[in-house]
């Protein structure tokens, strides 16, 4: 409204009333902030995340070896106890799977015709020609070689049950199996 005083003009303008855009814009700094601050923190999140996945699969992929070997020094403790150490020497070179008790999270069982190339990441298999189990890593880029610095060498990792000193046995009599890397690779996990 416009109106006018006796004794003076003064003038009254009516002001229109503030919509929510207003506010919205007049505060954009802030936003800008507030957004520029959550992404900052989605982003240390997100790559927390992923070293905590790379940490898992890498002990996943431990745990499953270290309890290979424990169910064949067991296998072989009952052959022993059984007196069947013939048996013992015949191992060399099977699934070691078979100590396991039960078959990893993606094991596609008997690699054919293409081989270990056909494994997807976080998958299994194991090669009767090549008498090998392989794992394909979800990351290979976190492991390295042994030798070199190239982790395309490491897009497979694999293993095989060997004799131990070939053709030699072990104190008591009896030949000894080893479950060996047969891929020279290891992981390399970045510190925070």
């Amino acid at each position: 409204d416009v109106g006018s005083r006796q004794g003076g003009v003064e003038t009254m303008i009516r002001h229109m009333p503030r919509t929510p855009d207003y506010y919205a814009s007049s505060h954009w700094l802030q936003w800008a902030l507030v957004s520029a601050f959550l992404g900052v923190l989605a982003w240390f999140l997100l790559d927390a995340l992923d070293s905590m996945q790379e940490r898992a699969e890498r002990q996943g992929v431990e745990l499953t070896v270290r309890n290979m070997r424990t169910g064949m020094q067991l296998a072989m403790a009952e052959a022993l106890m059984h007196q069947r150490t013939a048996e013992i020497a015949t191992w060399a070179g099977s699934n070691p799977l078979r100590w396991l008790g039960g078959t990893p999270k993606g094991y596609r069982g008997e690699c054919v015709d293409t081989g270990p190339e056909s494994l997807s990441g976080g998958e299994w298999c194991f090669s009767k020609n090549l008498r090998q189990l392989f794992y394909r890593p979800t990351r290979p880029e976190h492991l390295r070689p042994v030798t070199g610095n190239d982790w395309r060498e490491c897009s497979v990792l694999s293993w095989h049950v060997v004799r131990l000193q070939e053709g030699a046995v072990v104190d008591g009599g009896f030949p000894g199996l080893r479950l060996e890397p047969a891929s020279g690779c290891h992981w390399i996990l970045e510190e925070r």
